[in-house]
Order: C-alpha cells, then sequence, then structure tokens
C-alpha cells in the first residue's frame, strides 16, 4: 500500500512539473535534478516514466524528452474507424473528436489507444496523425479465409480494419470461405502484412449459424450466462413469495390501482408500466411503476457480477441478447398482466398545464390490469375507440387522458429547446425460419410518444431529486456540440441550398430546434436530422451531472429500464437506500461516490459496443433482403460523398455506394468543402442531398455491403 502511494507521489509531481515548467519538454536527468532524486530513485524514476509512456500520460520526443501531450500539441484517446477509410479519436480527455484521414493513420485500425498530434490544416475541423499506437484494441478477430497459392489469409468482417491477414498456423482448422477467428500475433510493419493464427472455425460465411457466432465473437457477446448466474436465478423465491415480502417490508399497496404496459407486440419483458389519475380540477396524478429488479439482483453477487459485465441487453433483428437471465427478464420482475409483482413507483402531480407540482417515491407492489401494445393502442386513440377492444373498458378514458397529457408534455419539452431529433428507424419483419421478407420505415406513432414523454418525466423527476439532495447519482449527460462541430454543420447545411443557414455568421447550439422545424415536410428533412445527429457527441454515463443538451434538461439519469439497462438498476438501489429508515450516508454513500465513475465508464462502452453489434445486425439482414433484388431500381437519396464513391440511401433505409470507378462517363473529381464529386468534362455534379434513381448491382451478404450503380436514365 506504502510503495503505491509512493509511485502516486512522483506521478503527480512529474506531471506537475512538466505542466509548470518553461520548457514544452525535459530530460529524465532534468527532471531527477528538479525533483531532488539521487541513486536509486533515479531507476524508479525511469522505470515510472515507462509505465507513463504506455498509459500515454506523457509523450517521448525524437530528442528523447518528456513532455505532457496537449503541451506538445498532442492528445491520447481511442481509434473510432469508419467504414469510410478514416477514423475519429475520441480523446481521453473527453473533449471533441480529432479527424484522421486513411492516410495519417499509419497502420493503426479502428479500436487502438493511440497518441495523435493534431494538425494546423486551416479548416474548422481539428485534424490529426496518429504517431504511436499504445495499445492495439484487437487480440482476436473474425474474417473469412481465403487462398492464394500456397497462402492463406483472413479478411477481416470490420470494414474498418483494412488489412487482410496472412495465417501463420491453424488454417488446417477450416477450409477456404469458413468464418473464422483469428489470434493476432504481429500487426502490420511497413510493408510486411499483419500475421494471426486460426484458432475457431464458425461455420460456411453466410450461413446463418455462421453469421450469428461471427457476431458475438466480433464484438464480444456472451452466448450462455454463466453456471453460478443461473444457480443464483434459480435460487430466488418464485412468485408465490412475492405477497410475503411486500407485507414484510411494508411496501404500499397499489394493486387496485388500474394500470397498464404499453409495449412493442414481440416484447418479452416489461419493465415499466404507467397510471393516470384526473381531478375534477384538471390536475393530473401520474404513475410510473418500474419493475423492483434490485430487489433480486444483489449488489457484488453472481448475478450483480454478470449484468454489470454485460451492462445492456442487446437487440440483434433475430433475437435478444439478455442483461439478465429469463427467469428474471422474463418472469419475476416482468409486470405482466394479472400477475402481483414488486415495483418502485413514482407519483407525479402535475397542473392543468402540464407543470409538476409535487412527486414521491414509493416501493409498492402492483398488479397490471392490461397488457396493451402500441399499435393497439394508435388504433384505439386514432379510431377513437373503434379498434381492438381493451379487455377493461374502463381503462379507455385513462388512455385518452393519457394521450392530452403526453402531448402536453411533448409541447413544453418542445418550448424549452429539447431537440425533435427522432429519426426513423427500420423495422425489418422476418419469416419462421429468419429470412427476412420486408423492411419498412418505422415512424414514431402516439402511443409510442406517450410512453416516452412519461418516462422522460420520470428520469427527470428521479434524478433532480438525488441531485438537489446532494446524493450520488449516475446521470444520463449530453454535451452540449462545440463550435467547431457547429461550424462544419454550417458550412454542410448550406451547401444544401438552406438560405437561412449560409447568411448566419456562425451556427449556435439554440439555433438547430428552429432548424428541425423548418425542415418538416421538405425532402432534405431526414438527411438534415441525419446530419444534425452526426454533429451532436453521444450521450453517455456520468458520476457528474453535466445536463442533456438534446433534451434540454438540466439533470437527466436512466431510472426506467433496470430489466435491460445496469445504469436504471444502480440508480434504482441509491433511491431505495435513500428511502429507507436509515438513508444513504456513512460507508454506503461512500461506496456508492467511489464506484460510480467506474461503472458510468464501464455501462457507456458497453452500450457502444451493443449498438455497433445491432447495426452489424441491421446491415446483414439489410443485405440478405437486397440479395434477390439485383437489377431492381429504386429512388434514393445520397447521405454521403467520399472521393472513393457516392453513399446512397433508399427510403425502405437501406443504404449502398456507388464506387467512383463505376462513374465511367466522366472522371470525376471530389471536392470536400462542396460535399460533391464533379465531372471534369461534363460538370455533372453528384452532391450531398440529390436524389438519385439507383439500380442494385451487387450484394455482400457476409460483410452486410450493397452496391449501387447509376439506373440509366441519369447516365
Amino acid at each position: 500500500m506504502a510503495r503505491q502511494a509512493k509511485k502516486q507521489e512522483l506521478r503527480s509531481r512529474i506531471i506537475t512539473l512538466l505542466a509548470e515548467s518553461r520548457h514544452q519538454s525535459l530530460s529524465t536527468r532534468q527532471m531527477a535534478r528538479t525533483l531532488g532524486l539521487q541513486g536509486q530513485e533515479n531507476r524508479v524514476l525511469s522505470r515510472e516514466l515507462k509505465l507513463m509512456l504506455e498509459e500515454g500520460l506523457i509523450i517521448k520526443t525524437a530528442r528523447g524528452r518528456y513532455g505532457l501531450p496537449r503541451r506538445l500539441d498532442c492528445l491520447t484517446g481511442v481509434l473510432q474507424g469508419n467504414r469510410r477509410g478514416f477514423a475519429f479519436l475520441r480523446p481521453d480527455d473527453k473533449g471533441e473528436d480529432i479527424y484522421i484521414s486513411a492516410q495519417n493513420l499509419n497502420s493503426a485500425v479502428h479500436g487502438d489507444r493511440v497518441v495523435v498530434r493534431l494538425a494546423a490544416t486551416g479548416r474548422r475541423r481539428r485534424e490529426g496523425e496518429v504517431i504511436d499506437i499504445l495499445q492495439r484494441g484487437h487480440s482476436r478477430l473474425v474474417g473469412t479465409l481465403e487462398q492464394h497459392g500456397k497462402r492463406f489469409y483472413v479478411i477481416p468482417d470490420d470494414q474498418r480494419l483494412s488489412h487482410a491477414i496472412e495465417v501463420t498456423a491453424g488454417w488446417q482448422l477450416a477450409q477456404k470461405g469458413d468464418k473464422v477467428v483469428l489470434e493476432l500475433e504481429a500487426w502490420a510493419r511497413g510493408a510486411k502484412p499483419p500475421r494471426g493464427r486460426v484458432v475457431e472455425r464458425l461455420g460456411r460465411a453466410g450461413t446463418a449459424r455462421a453469421e450469428q457466432l461471427s457476431l458475438h465473437r466480433k464484438f464480444g457477446l456472451p452466448v450462455e450466462f454463466p453456471g453460478e448466474v443461473l444457480r443464483e436465478a434459480a435460487d430466488l423465491p418464485g412468485e408465490e413469495a412475492i405477497q410475503k415480502v411486500a407485507l414484510e417490508q411494508g411496501r404500499r399497496d397499489l394493486r387496485d390501482l388500474p394500470m397498464v404496459t404499453i409495449d412493442g407486440e414481440t416484447a418479452r419483458d416489461f419493465d415499466d408500466a404507467v397510471s393516470l389519475e384526473k381531478s375534477g380540477d384538471g390536475t393530473y396524478r401520474l404513475g410510473v411503476h418500474i419493475a423492483d429488479v434490485s430487489h433480486y439482483v444483489r449488489e457484488g453477487g453472481a448475478l450483480d457480477r454478470e449484468a454489470l459485465n454485460r451492462s445492456t441487453s442487446t437487440y440483434l433483428v433475430d433475437r435478444v441478447i439478455h442483461m439478465l437471465p429469463p427467469r428474471l427478464s422474463e418472469e419475476l420482475c416482468s409486470l405482466k398482466a394479472g400477475r402481483d409483482r414488486l415495483a418502485l413507483s413514482v407519483f407525479m402531480d402535475l397542473n392543468a398545464a402540464g407543470e409538476v407540482t409535487g412527486y414521491s417515491f414509493t416501493p409498492s407492489v402492483i398488479r397490471i390490469a392490461e397488457r396493451l401494445t402500441y399499435p393497439q393502442v394508435e388504433a384505439f386513440l386514432e379510431n377513437k375507440g373503434e379498434g381492438k377492444p381493451l379487455e377493461h373498458p374502463q381503462l379507455g378514458e385513462m388512455l385518452y387522458e393519457m394521450d392530452r397529457l403526453a402531448s402536453l408534455l411533448r409541447q413544453r419539452r418542445l418550448q424549452r429547446g429539447a431537440l425533435d431529433l427522432d429519426l426513423p428507424e427500420a423495422e425489418i419483419i422476418l419469416d419462421d425460419s429468419g429470412k427476412p421478407v420486408r423492411i419498412e420505415r418505422r415512424h414514431l406513432g402516439r402511443s409510442e410518444s406517450l410512453i416516452e414523454e412519461f418516462m422522460i418525466l420520470c428520469n427527470e423527476t428521479v434524478a433532480g431529486h438525488l441531485a438537489r439532495e446532494k446524493l450520488p447519482c449516475l446521470y444520463r449527460v449530453h454535451a452540449v456540440p462545440t463550435g467547431e462541430k457547429l461550424a462544419a454543420l454550417k458550412e454542410t447545411l448550406s451547401l444544401l441550398g438552406l438560405d437561412a443557414v449560409s447568411r448566419q455568421k456562425e451556427l449556435k447550439p439554440s439555433q438547430l430546434k428552429e432548424l428541425l422545424e423548418n425542415s418538416k415536410g421538405r425532402p432534405t428533412e431526414r438527411l438534415i436530422r441525419y446530419l444534425m445527429l452526426r454533429s451532436l457527441p453521444q450521450a453517455r454515463y456520468s458520476a457528474e451531472n453535466e445536463g442533456h443538451f438534446g433534451l434540454a434538461s438540466p439533470c437527466y439519469c436512466h431510472f426506467t429500464s433496470p430489466i435491460r439497462r445496469y445504469p436504471d438498476l444502480v440508480v434504482h438501489r441509491i433511491l431505495k437506500e435513500h428511502l429507507s429508515g436509515n438513508g444513504l450516508r456513512g460507508a454506503m454513500l461512500e461506496r456508492f461516490k467511489a464506484r460510480l465513475p467506474e461503472i458510468a465508464e464501464q455501462t457507456s462502452e458497453r452500450e457502444r459496443e451493443a449498438m455497433e453489434a445491432e447495426r452489424a445486425s441491421e446491415d446483414l439482414m439489410k443485405a440478405r433482403y437486397m440479395e434477390d433484388k439485383i437489377g431492381e431500381v429504386f429512388p434514393g437519396i445520397i447521405n454521403g460523398v467520399a472521393s472513393f464513391g457516392i453513399f446512397v440511401e433508399l427510403e425502405n433505409t437501406v443504404e449502398g455506394m456507388i464506387p467512383i470507378a463505376d462513374l465511367d462517363d466522366d472522371y470525376y473529381v471530389f471536392h470536400e468543402k462542396q460535399a460533391a464529386l464533379v465531372g471534369e468534362r461534363t460538370r455533372k455534379t453528384f452532391r450531398l442531398g440529390d436524389h438519385i434513381p439507383v439500380q442494385v448491382v451487387k450484394v455482400n451478404t457476409v460483410e452486410g455491403k450493397v452496391t449501387f450503380a447509376l439506373a440509366r436514365s441519369t447516365r
């Protein structure tokens, strides 16, 4: 312990010295002299400098001197690759992402931890060059085994890993064209290709089983729950114990309060229910009742450790990888109609204008009156009760009042500056064999908006209470976009012909809402939303309250989905301890404060990985759907332009690329500032936002890629 303290003290002294020195960098001898180190202490200094270099805390210059990254115009962080060849650095200090062109990656690939030197380009966006790779992000990867002569290679599935890997051993485990797992031995150096050995055969590339296993291996998705986790879940008391537990704990009995769940038709776990009471004076009491997962998943147990490891449920197109075992996610914690369940209830009192005038929290026992689906509620509201009849007709009036209140809440939220950034999602319909038979653009309806507004209000209420009580909380934060990002967005939107944007000297965060509203109903509405989303930082979890820009919320957390998100479970534990007789204090308070930063980092990272897996799953299914559409023509919109081609999105959300080599009627030059390809002879131009008909010419169901060509009418 004493040794660790001394090591930390030395690190602090080194960092302080480098930060305050009038020189940008110092030699080992200069540091030792200034720090007053002698003899054995010099060797300790050298070892510590080496470790700090490996961690990216300091940088070594070409002259062998040491300095802090910032003082040497450098940053450390993790590379976020892009299938279009370039990458972004996500800096350790959570600052602005740094653009890195393909030629400046210097053999670094997606997921690597690197040092980047900032470049003075004269452009608004910040750019850099990788000068050192601190740690490789991959020790294993998934790809397809290929053979050239007597040599074997693996072509990585991840398009952001651009190098073919030479196989040094293990090729006997598979055949050419098989999906395999490769363990890396050496990365590319100069002209030498990266090398590795095959350690597992997943099956024939293109088969459903092989592609399913590939996603699991590629993104580190768990396949089964460990035995100790399943045993702990099996040992939990069953449904028959719920009423006894509720009475012993003095929970509030809400089983006679009419409440419903509203979810998708195929949902199997239900963690939120809603109730609404309206008084004669026009005031409301909104109840949001969330499954009390924390009652079953005790901190530090096998269930808890596995839940933190997974951090989130992952929703692939054809299956769900749950955060919790089925006994919890689909049984004990799932709010099924007609069954007694333990919950944590939040009651919010609102006046006729939709303002919260009071709130309360209570552990409860509830019983859902009826399980409703989004299409069912949508039809009921649209047809004024003439859709599928409710099992309990008395719930109809409550649904009408919920719809009115949700509309009022949404209006208030948008008025305070929240961004309406919901993009239509793809709904991929599969047949019984798991093959995609239809892809539709799914829009957010009144029923989904109803639940969304109630959950947002509940999350804000819980976060606001914990903040006012000065208690720890795992916040959901979304930073304000930087000036560089807004400048780049303004430049791109100006190219789309938005005069209102072009005339402005600079684009401010407060103007994004107005820009979204003005784009409604226009052909470029979806593209503008997409570009704006791309300009915003990604939301994440944090132990510090930094506000949520997109929701225009000063204080926000995730509380309403503890079955599928670990941060919600953590917030439940904090709130329940706060509500208990002893309150949250002493050693327990300090433990939460100490653990939250680490949990925030872990859950944010796992969330990003889950999102990548979900996108990859969707891309594969979209490619499989387009496989029998070769030769067909579809209308599309250009949503990306690069030096090597044009990216086009179809109405059904399928995206593909037209390679620049296939534009054979002219020699096209890429104009980055105009986001366009321009023909040298004809001056024909393809720019962001243009509507063009395209023909499907090639589909790669292994990589999830679709290749288009210009339809004949546009050639």
